[in-house]
């Protein structure tokens, strides 16, 4: 089949009228155009399809698309190209349309997604500093306010931290906000509980190995520097252990208790 030469919008109207048999004034008049503009528009057609005459364009257009069956030009195939263009357009419009519903789908899910990362970690950072505050209260009365002064902004750091990359890795393994929330509370809650212990196992034979060394000398070292030391030895455990601890539980599966038709199934089953 014989390829069309391309055309404008406008060019393709004045064909479309042409066939169905218009005169130029018929045509500009259902155009809205004048008929200078009808005869330019004409005259780049004839140009196009290499012809002369409204006869010769006729003859080449049912020639190239097996229109005219009628002999008649108002029932020529051009037509249905409009239609096949309008198909087109229509199917173009149809697939941007989708396009577009994917993009927004898309869009919606990352917003969601952050909105449930976000979610994730404001429970655990929350968690994390409610029990760590509480833990503070708890062990106010053996500590100096200055003691308390001095190390509150490493604590609260040390919680935040905590909380945060309990709701990270609860976020990267789809653990519900509830489990999260256990899983900061039991790290933070739990791990001063290993501080005294790791202390005496790790942190104290490392402090007598670089004694040993000379790196460090117990009698000449103030106590205020060795109270320093030990403070952010113990604050670095808390984290340290707080973390693991926290990020454990969430893997730590739990058995729902069964209820009591469970639990006669069960029985019937054994039976």
């Amino acid at each position: 089949m014989a390829q069309f030469p391309r055309l404008s919008n406008r060019e393709w109207e004045v064909i479309k009228h042409l066939l169905q048999g218009k005169s130029n004034k018929l045509i500009a008049s259902s155009l809205g155009i004048s008929d200078r503009t009808v005869e330019f528009h004409l005259k780049n057609i004839y140009a196009k399809y290499q012809v002369s005459s409204r006869i010769e364009l006729i003859l080449k257009l049912g020639n190239a698309t097996g229109a005219l069956e009628s002999g008649k030009p108002g029932h020529s195939t051009v037509d249905n190209m409009g239609e096949s263009t309008e198909n087109r357009d229509r199917l173009n419009l149809r697939m941007n349309w989708a396009a577009s519903l994917r993009e927004t789908a898309s869009i919606i899910g990352k917003e969601l997604e952050m909105k449930t990362f976000l979610n994730s970690i404001f429970v655990g950072t929350t968690t994390s500093l409610i029990t760590g505050f509480l833990w503070l209260l708890a062990i106010s009365s053996q500590l100096l306010p200055n003691q308390i002064k001095t190390f509150i902004v490493p604590l609260i750091v040390i919680w935040l931290i905590i909380g945060f990359l309990v709701g990270l890795a609860g976020k990267r393994h789809d653990v519900s906000l509830l489990r999260v929330s256990f899983s900061a509370l039991c790290g933070t809650g739990i791990s001063p509980f290993v501080i005294i212990p790791i202390m005496l196992a790790v942190v104290l034979p490392v402090g007598y190995f670089a004694e040993s060394l000379g790196v460090i000398d117990p009698s000449t070292m103030p106590s205020d520097v060795a109270y320093t030391i030990s403070s952010i030895a113990m604050i670095t455990i808390w984290l340290i252990a707080g973390a693991t601890i926290g990020i454990m539980s969430l893997f730590v599966p739990f058995k729902k208790p069964k209820t009591a038709i469970a639990q006669l199934q069960a029985a019937e089953n054994g039976s």
